[in-house]
């Protein structure tokens, strides 16, 4: 990716990551990708992440995760602000926040944008090729216990592009198998109390 466009990534704010004329409209549309990188929660996954990359001199996963959303707008607007119809920034030139951007479609000013995370066990129904979640690092897709069903289920990540102040996202944690715990070697184990267990 153009540092430009990791550098704008790195402040927190939305970015315009690609935009392309939407061919599934009848309507003169382009649709725009905005990109965030939004800090969720912390894990076992990634304290544990942490502990390796400090073990191994490499870098952790971290408590950041890259989310993006879509939207449609007139073709004609969008392509005045964008310079083009199509345009991808991460391949170099100029990068635009999405508050610029609203704010020369004319949203009122001190705007400011955030990419929501909504995590559930529902696909999204007016998509039909969404995915549910996959760790990255094994493949596997995410489960996690829905208190609903009483089962485990697939998550599904949805996004959308929201005003920053009414942004909430929503996390679910992944399933994982609990292990019995085990005492530290050469340490000993201590009762409830904080007396030495023989």
């Amino acid at each position: 990716m153009a540092q430009a466009y990791e550098n704008a990534l790195a402040t927190g704010q939305v970015v315009i990551r690609k935009w392309w004329v939407n061919t599934n409209s009848s309507k003169n549309q382009i649709t725009v990708q905005f990109q965030q990188e939004v800090e969720r929660p912390a894990s076992a996954a990634s304290t544990n992440s942490l502990l390796i990359s400090l073990e191994q001199g490499t870098e952790a996963l971290g408590n950041t995760t890259r989310v993006t959303a879509l939207r449609s707008f007139n073709a004609d607007k969008a392509a005045a602000i964008l310079g083009s119809r199509e345009g991808d920034a991460t391949q170099g030139g100029e990068t635009m926040f999405a508050n610029d951007f609203y704010a020369q479609l004319g949203a009122p000013a001190g705007t400011e944008l955030a990419v929501q995370v909504t995590e559930n066990f529902e696909k999204n129904p007016y998509s039909k090729t969404q995915t549910p979640k996959v760790n990255p690092s094994t493949g596997e897709v995410v489960m996690a216990h829905n208190d609903s069903t009483g089962t485990e289920m697939p998550v599904y990540r949805h996004t959308d592009l929201v005003v920053a102040s009414t942004c909430s996202h929503k996390f679910i944690s992944a399933s994982q198998e609990e292990e019995a715990p085990r005492a530290a070697i050469g340490r000993p184990q201590f009762a409830d109390a904080g007396e030495l267990m023989s």
